[in-house]
């Protein structure tokens, strides 16, 4: 456990530098709204393709890990469900609710999984991400839809967007290179790796400078329920799915810890357009994040596949 914690400790300790730079730095915010663009069109494609495209998965099974990641969301979001018809929530809360509970950071699951099993990882992050950010945006989208009170969104409209997402377009670009045994080599290979070097800090303290740390006690019991929900509830579903299919390896371990990282940090935004609870889902976001260096650490420790 205590290597695992080791490995996870530099991860969120750029989400803290990233959170100061926010309180110390003046005008920063503007600095990290250009970083962003830069991570998400350019710095995490080019780390997809390159260690999707030289990864050997000739002995990585991920098909059972992923259904085991795939099912455990819709486990979680018909436990949000269920619940609902007993405790009267209000609809723009329960749209946090259901994103807290259902939605993950792609940055800190691709750096973690870079961090804990180096290029192999990133190369298996690539394969979840690209399943994960379309079921998770989907069923975003169709509960905003329906209980936010803001402008509301075509199904097909979410899906096309989806299909100009980098990360997706990196990871299916590093899945053909990798099929046609494409290599990128000489200069080309050292502009890359340089790209991809640039990911994980810059991603990871910007995902602190987005931080919004308020405690809403009136909300409490909603947001604790939702971090219970994403921290607790779907790893150990995940877990219990995986040792049922009889997954092992790697692809195992990357499929768990899909399931305990924080809350993605654009679903304040979606919050926001679309008419959802938009402080609550910032708490959750927060707790999520900065509880999750201790339910990683324990829940990756504490599990052998």
């Amino acid at each position: 456990m205590l290597n695992v914690f080791l490995s996870i400790l530099p991860i969120f300790l750029l989400i803290v530098f990233g959170f100061l730079s926010k309180l110390y730095v003046k005008d920063v915010a503007v600095f990290w709204g250009f970083s962003d663009k830069f991570v998400y069109y350019l710095f995490f494609p080019a780390l997809l393709i390159m260690d999707i495209s030289e990864a050997d998965f000739s002995g990585a099974d991920s098909f059972y890990p992923v259904m085991a990641t795939i099912i455990s969301t819709l486990v979680i979001a018909l436990i949000i469900f269920a619940v609902k018809f007993f405790v009267d929530t209000s609809p723009d809360l329960f749209t946090s609710i259901f994103q807290g509970g259902v939605r993950y950071n792609s940055y800190v699951f691709i750096a973690l999984s870079q961090s804990l099993f180096g290029s192999e990882g990133v190369a298996l992050s690539g394969f979840f991400v690209a399943y994960m950010i379309i079921l998770t945006n989907i069923l975003s989208v169709l509960v905003m839809n329906h209980y936010g009170t803001g402008s509301k969104k075509s199904l097909s409209g979410a899906v096309l967007a989806l299909t100009k997402n980098p990360l997706i377009i990196g990871a299916l670009l590093g899945v053909l290179m990798n099929l046609l045994n494409l290599h990128i080599t000489g200069a080309i290979k050292q502009l890359f790796q340089y790209l991809a070097n640039a990911a994980t800090p810059l991603s990871l303290m910007s995902v602190g400078a987005g931080l919004i740390v308020s405690m809403h006690i009136r909300k409490m019991v909603s947001i604790s329920y939702a971090t219970l929900l994403k921290l607790v509830a779907m790893p150990l579903i995940t877990i219990a799915l995986v040792k049922y299919f009889g997954a092992t390896g790697v692809p195992a371990s990357i499929a768990i810890l899909y399931s305990a990282v924080p809350c993605a940090g654009n679903a304040y935004i979606l919050a926001r357009q679309m008419g959802g609870d938009h402080e609550a889902m910032a708490s959750i976001i927060t707790w999520t994040t900065l509880l999750s260096v201790m339910t990683v650490t324990f829940i990756l420790g504490s599990v052998a596949i």
